[in-house]
């Protein structure tokens, strides 16, 4: 049997091409980076990352100034000389009394105030918009993780596509050396009179089968380098260097344990958890409508030039507000706030029964994968052998062609066997560790790879 050939001729017009070289975790790092969808995401995280500390500052107390240039219609002016001219004549002859009218505001006039107010009661509005914004935040946090995850996911099954797509047209490739050899075997075996016309359009049609199967692959591997020089965000072909494995079943963590962490975990779990404590503040503020808010608040004149004779130049005290009717908006939105606690909660618990159920899926996939991945190992020295023999016996005329082209072909569904094992293992691996969330042991699992 002819070795396997290294250098894909599928890849020979890009060897002019400066191309890059990824193992999985530096192309996982270098997809991190370009992603678009996670920096949006990231960006999004970064905004309630904000929210979250303007809202802590509804603790602290509110400072300002404010000023104000006015011009009335007139000036301002008590005027009470009718009481003068009505108490005058009580007053011995040469005792004038004064003009009896007072000016109190000119019609231009300027102001400027310092004020400073602190709530000390709300009803819990502030705890409430504080936990908010602090479950908006984990909610986005929880959601940037579950986009890098999922990443992780659709890498493994592109990075590893290509690896099994080129090592799959290697096969392929043999494959086709093999039958074309048998073709030119039979052919002068033919001429020489050894086999019949039917035994040499045998091994003809799996020849031609063997072109059109590997033309196929090779096809296959150009649309899998496309989809991950897509993903990387890379002008030129990516070149893979991480192989596909596969793992002992020690190595893995169980079943159980895999589900378990899942419930502490997984972001979507996490994301449903912090919407649940956001829809419970919200609630909370709504409720929080129904009492008064008490706060302290004072006052300093900063220009008293323009200030009247009624106007002090500062104050300071307590004050309050309540709000008795509004139509019955904070009661309704109340009870939205319940439905909205209560329909997340069967949500999550949903969400949970599929992620379970997810878990299993994949981890059987992945036991199945290696199961039949090491009952090949065996075999594919067999159908080496096997075929070897076959192929033998044919140049002597103890095998029929058909013998030989089963063989062949039992030769050929090993490998492409073993390699789809080997891709069905490390994509589901993936995708149970995504869903377990615990995607960061996969990096540890490619270090003896």
């Amino acid at each position: 049997m002819k070795r396997y050939v290294c250098v894909l001729l599928v890849l020979l017009p890009c060897s002019a091409v400066q191309s890059k070289e990824y193992d999985f975790n530096q192309a996982y790092a270098h997809l991190l980076r370009v992603d678009n969808t996670l920096s949006a995401s990231r960006r999004e995280t970064a905004v309630y990352g904000f929210r979250k500390r303007s809202a802590q500052g509804l603790r602290y107390p509110s400072l300002g100034v404010k000023g104000n240039f006015s011009k009335i219609s007139d000036p301002i002016t008590i005027d009470l000389n009718g009481i003068r001219a009505a108490v005058q004549p009580l007053y011995p002859s040469g005792v004038t009394l004064p003009d009896f009218a007072l000016d109190v505001q000119d019609e231009k006039f300027f102001k400027a105030q310092a004020y400073a107010s602190l709530p000390i009661y709300t009803g819990g509005k502030i705890t409430a918009a504080v936990s908010a914004a602090s479950a908006e935040y984990g909610a986005a946090e929880a959601k940037r993780e579950a986009v890098e995850n999922n990443l992780l996911v659709e890498l493994a099954a592109k990075y590893f596509g290509l690896l099994l797509a080129e090592q799959t047209v290697q096969v392929r490739r043999t494959f086709l050396d093999n039958a074309r050899q048998n073709a030119e075997d039979g052919a002068k075996m033919f001429r020489a009179g050894t086999i019949s016309h039917v035994e040499k359009m045998a091994v003809d049609v799996q020849l031609a089968q063997a072109k059109r199967d590997y033309n196929t692959a090779v096809n296959n591997a150009a649309t899998a380098q496309t989809l991950l020089d897509s993903l990387l965000a890379e002008p030129e072909p990516v070149r893979v260097r991480t192989r596909l494995f596969v793992l002992p079943q020690e190595q893995v963590p169980s079943l159980a344990l895999l589900q378990q962490n899942a419930q502490a975990k997984n972001p979507v779990l996490t994301l449903l958890a912090n919407k649940t404590v956001l829809s419970a503040a919200q609630e909370k503020k709504e409720r929080a409508e129904f009492l008064p808010s008490v706060y302290l608040f004072a006052s300093r004149e900063l220009y008293t030039n323009d200030l009247t004779i009624l106007e002090p130049d500062y104050a300071y005290g307590v004050g309050f507000a309540w709000n008795l009717f509004e139509g019955g908006q904070s009661y309704y939105k109340t009870k939205a706030a319940q439905e909205q606690t209560h329909s997340l909660e069967l949500l999550k618990a949903q969400q949970l029964t599929d992620i379970t159920t997810g878990i299993e899926y994949h981890y059987q996939k992945m036991q199945n994968a290696r199961e039949t991945y090491d009952a090949l190992q065996q075999e594919l020295e067999f159908t080496e052998s096997f075929y070897n023999a076959r192929r033998l016996g044919f140049k002597a005329g103890t095998a029929t062609s058909l013998e030989v082209n089963m063989a062949l072909s039992q030769w050929l569904k090993t490998r492409l066997d073993s390699l789809k094992a080997q891709y069905e293992f490390v994509t589901s691996l993936a995708a149970v560790l995504n869903l377990s969330g615990q995607p960061e042991l996969f990096a540890g699992y490619l270090q003896g790879v």
